[in-house]
């Protein structure tokens, strides 16, 4: 089988990882969020699963040794958390969902983990690296796209904390994956962080009920 030329994954990487997001800024797609991200993820996890040169231990722990460091940075993610609620939010969001909104909490905090954190990072590090690690000669490059990219996103939410926040935690889980090549730890990582936000209020400016 003839390699895929770099003009093609160049033109893939636009289209997926700008292209969509802009799309949706722009009001261009009249569909809901979940629709295109299940069908991208869907594409990513059938290419990770029959790309031979793709390790399947990838989605699991793959040998993961440095839970020390990942608590301290779980513990310093939620303590940046919480204080970007106390200063952005008014007093009666905070705690909001959990307190006033119960059901709704329990949902996310149930499938937040599987059907947002999971498919991200199935996409933007297990998919991203493996496919277009190769157009890059530096690894520190392709890592910071990663995580500029990861907050790019987050423009379909509208607001620059979304934006903001999406590209620090980006670089962080960016580089995570690429040092230990986990989707699992950095699914958990992100599922923790992501679960934190929407209980304490923070999760506002990144949710936009639509399906």
């Amino acid at each position: 089988m003839a390699p895929i030329p770099k003009i093609v994954r160049w033109i893939e990487l636009a289209a997926l990882f700008v292209g969509l997001p802009v799309a949706f800024y722009f009001n261009n797609l009249k569909l809901p969020k979940s629709i295109p991200l299940l069908v991208v993820f869907l594409i990513a996890l059938f290419y990770l699963l029959t790309t031979k040169s793709f390790s399947k231990k990838s989605f699991g722990f793959n040998g993961y040794r440095s839970w020390r460091t990942l608590s301290l940075r779980i513990l310093i993610s939620l303590l940046a958390i919480s204080l970007l609620s106390f200063i952005f939010l008014p007093s009666e969001q905070i705690f909001y969902l959990p307190l006033h909104r119960t059901e709704l909490w329990l949902l996310i905090m149930v499938f937040y983990p599987i059907w947002s954190a999971f498919t991200q990072e199935v996409i933007y590090r297990g998919f991203f690296f493996h496919r277009y690690t190769p157009l890059f000669k530096n690894d520190k490059i392709v890592i910071t796209l990663n995580g500029i990219l990861f907050g790019l996103l987050h423009i379909i939410f509208r607001n620059w904390i979304a934006v903001a926040g999406a590209t620090i935690i980006g670089f962080v889980w960016a580089y995570s994956y690429f040092k230990h090549r986990s989707i699992l730890v950095v699914s958990l990582e992100h599922a923790i962080v992501g679960n934190y936000l929407f209980t304490i209020g923070l999760g506002y400016f990144f949710y936009v009920p639509d399906f």
